[in-house]
């Protein structure tokens, strides 16, 4: 399946738009891990958001080069520092992962959303809908994922139409 679902605006409301922008905001293992073989230069703890770790790497990767000048024995200390926090960086990513992931999951789901759409009822049939859902009264089939992805092509198509901007397709 194409990851194109993701830039669909769904500007409404609901379990839906908030599935999006949780998809869209959620903190990823393998890309952590895969910054984290640059730890010189900080990029998990920037990408964690943890800005004070990610300027302590880089102050301990300027500091052992500047030392590197003048003696290679404390640039050699201040590279071993760095390297044993960057050990410990591999058990402290997982941690702060979970952590992130747990408080971003309140902020999406706990944030006030839009108010529903005009005419919204939920999920229930009243006595007319029951008289239009055929010939014999019978509720109409749901749709399938694909019809629904195609509906949410559409109502995307429409949105970007009414806005001006161009669609993926």
């Amino acid at each position: 399946m194409s990851e194109g679902w993701k830039r669909i605006d769904l500007a409404g409301g609901g379990l839906q738009a908030a599935n999006l922008r949780l998809a869209r905001r959620l903190k990823r293992r393998g890309r952590a891990y895969g910054l984290w073989a640059a730890f010189p230069l900080g990029l998990h703890h920037a990408y964690l958001e943890h800005p004070a770790g990610a300027w302590l790497f880089r102050g301990l990767t300027a500091l052992a080069a500047a030392l590197s000048f003048f003696d290679w024995r404390a640039a050699a200390a201040a590279l071993v520092v760095m390297v044993l926090l960057a050990l410990y960086d591999l058990v402290w990513i997982d941690r702060r992962i979970v952590a992130l992931n747990r408080k971003i999951r309140s902020e999406v789901y706990l944030s006030t959303g839009t108010a529903p759409p005009d005419g919204f009822k939920g999920r229930y049939t009243d006595d007319a809908e029951q008289a239009g859902a055929g010939a014999h009264g019978r509720n109409k089939r749901v749709l399938s994922f694909a019809e629904q992805e195609r509906l949410l092509r559409e109502v995307a198509a429409r949105s970007n139409r009414e806005r001006g901007t161009p669609s993926d397709h």
